[in-house]
């Protein structure tokens, strides 16, 4: 008798084990009521004179005919995919934009329909701190492993909200840095 309910209680314990174990590590899915599902996308943050040979040209170009201006770009070439972030023309040093992170987020429950949200900072320079007193044009760039067609949102870590953003679609570089 003793044994049979040590088993029992071996064996509900299991069970609760086994239970509780079997969460899918994503939050919940909008159509159940709770977030959107996501997923943390792997990416490589690059310097404009580190971007590979084989696309340093295309992307260089791009950048220094557009750097002047605020800009948030997406661009599939030879075969990868860069997110691009300028901060336009800046009167000092001390300005900086970096790329913290970029999530797939799914927008149906098909999982068919998805978005890559770029989360990033921008700093400035602190107020009577001393800085190179010159124009500068900050920018970021994470390159992605693989070409897509899927919409980008960007948003600042100070406003995280992405309802009503603009998307931007992916866009297509020539060598001489025009977007087809």
């Amino acid at each position: 008798m003793e044994r049979n309910s040590i088993r029992y209680l071996v064996l509900m314990i299991l069970s609760i084990l086994l239970l509780s174990g079997c969460g899918s590590g994503t939050t919940e899915d909008e159509s159940m009521g709770g977030e959107k599902e996501s997923t943390n996308l792997s990416f490589k943050t690059i310097k404009v004179e580190n971007t590979p040979d084989r696309v340093q040209k295309w992307i260089q170009k791009w950048i220094q005919k557009n750097r002047s201006k605020e800009v948030e770009k997406v661009f599939n070439v030879d075969g990868m995919t860069y997110a691009i972030i300028l901060l336009g023309q800046k009167p000092t040093g001390g300005y900086n934009v970096e790329i913290e992170q970029i999530k797939k987020m799914n927008t149906n429950s098909s999982q068919t329909d998805s978005v890559n949200t770029v989360s990033y900072e921008v700093t400035e320079p602190e107020k009577g701190s001393v800085n190179i007193q010159t124009l500068t044009y900050p920018v970021a760039i994470a390159e992605l492993e693989g070409e897509t067609s899927q919409s980008f949102q960007f948003s600042t870590s100070k406003e995280p909200e992405l309802e009503g953003t603009e998307l931007v679609a992916p866009q297509e570089l020539t060598s001489d840095g025009k977007v087809k």
